[in-house]
């Protein structure tokens, strides 16, 4: 049973071997990427629930709580939904439209996937643009949080507008390597999301 629990591990963490003079980079870029948002998750996820957690006991038991816990919610719940955004991508687990690709010819589908990947890196690059207060958007997110402070914490509330950055550059890389994987090792993946 642990020797299993193991392997479906490695297969979360470990991204597949990828063709092409950049194959081991593209693989190494995945690898790292699914292993820190797993970190992140378990993370943030410990973080969230403990506090709430705690707070649930000490009112019903002392009728007091901690203030600062729904702050660390507020303040880790972004990094989980972006770990869990991008692992999704890194595993192909986003919503996709897979009976209408089903039906077209492997090549045509390979370039629909590759435009979508393409898409998806261009979003990313916008957001990014934006988060950093590139184009009509003066200030950025910096300027969206502005000084506020988490009351309890001490904290800036930016720290919780990063996790979007990190997530779309992650995201973004996730689809770099997509389109990558694609053109380079196309016909294992038509292979492998036939097995879907």
């Amino acid at each position: 049973m642990i020797a299993q629990d193991k392997s479906l591990l490695r297969q979360l963490i470990i991204a597949p071997r990828a063709a092409g003079p950049l194959g081991a980079l593209a693989a190494g870029l995945d690898t790292l990427t699914r292993a820190v948002c797993a970190v992140v998750l378990w993370l943030t996820f410990t973080a969230i629930l403990a506090p709430t957690f705690a707070n649930a006991v000490l009112r019903y038991t002392t009728n007091a709580s901690l203030v600062w816990s729904v702050e660390i919610v507020q303040l880790t719940f972004p990094w989980f939904i972006m770990a869990g955004a991008v692992l999704a991508a890194q595993h192909g687990r986003h919503i996709g439209i897979a009976v209408f690709i089903a039906q077209l010819r492997p090549a045509a589908a390979k370039w629909l996937r590759v435009l979508v990947q393409l898409l998806i890196l261009l979003a990313c690059f916008a957001i990014i643009t934006v988060y950093i207060g590139g184009g009509m958007f003066e200030g950025g997110m910096a300027f969206a949080a502005g000084d506020v402070i988490f009351t309890s914490l001490g904290v800036p509330q930016s720290f919780s507008y990063l996790a979007l950055l990190c997530g779309y550059i992650l995201l973004g890389l996730t689809a770099a390597v997509g389109i990558y994987r694609l053109l380079y090792d196309g016909a294992r993946e038509d292979a492998a999301a036939a097995n879907f």
